[in-house]
């Protein structure tokens, strides 16, 4: 976790049973040592070498919305979106106004900053699901990047 919230993993275990302190060791060793920051660190650097366009934005927020009202068999093929409708609109309204984060003069946000607008609205997250939202929140943003480099995506098609 770095100091904006931003939590990734290559390993996310959401819920860990052990019988023991030393089964609960090994399991946060085992985790640990699985974890490949170098891996993380490049996804992440490649992040700010992609961007969208206000109007890729508001296709994005608009399908995001939508997600969670999609019948169950069409949502089966398409990463979830863990963000209700009141933390969308904090996305949304950072894209114009946050001074970090927010578009460029163009119009244009490039998906390091579309992903820190994802975790700073998860930060009015309740504990139980923060961690989730905010893998979540990576999850979307590769899916983007993805279908920059010509993949399928249903948030952007």
């Amino acid at each position: 976790m770095c100091a904006n919230l931003c939590v990734l993993t290559d390993v996310y275990l959401d819920n860990i049973r052990v019988g023991s302190e030393g089964m609960l060791r090994a399991n946060v060793r085992d985790l640990l040592q699985e974890y490949n920051h170098n891996y993380h660190l490049y996804h992440l650097k490649r992040l700010s070498e992609y961007s969208i366009t206000e109007e890729q934005f508001a296709h994005l927020v608009g399908k995001c919305r939508m997600y969670n009202h999609l019948p169950s068999e069409i949502r089966k093929g398409i990463t979830p979106v863990n963000f209700g409708d009141q933390q969308m609109g904090v996305v949304v309204k950072d894209f114009y106004k946050d001074e970090s984060f927010c578009r460029d003069q163009n119009g244009n946000i490039n998906l390091w900053r579309l992903y820190n607008l994802f975790t700073g609205a998860n930060k009015t997250s309740y504990i139980d699901s923060f961690l989730d939202k905010s893998v979540n929140a990576y999850s979307l943003v590769e899916e983007i990047r993805w279908a920059l480099d010509g993949k399928n995506s249903w948030y952007l098609n």
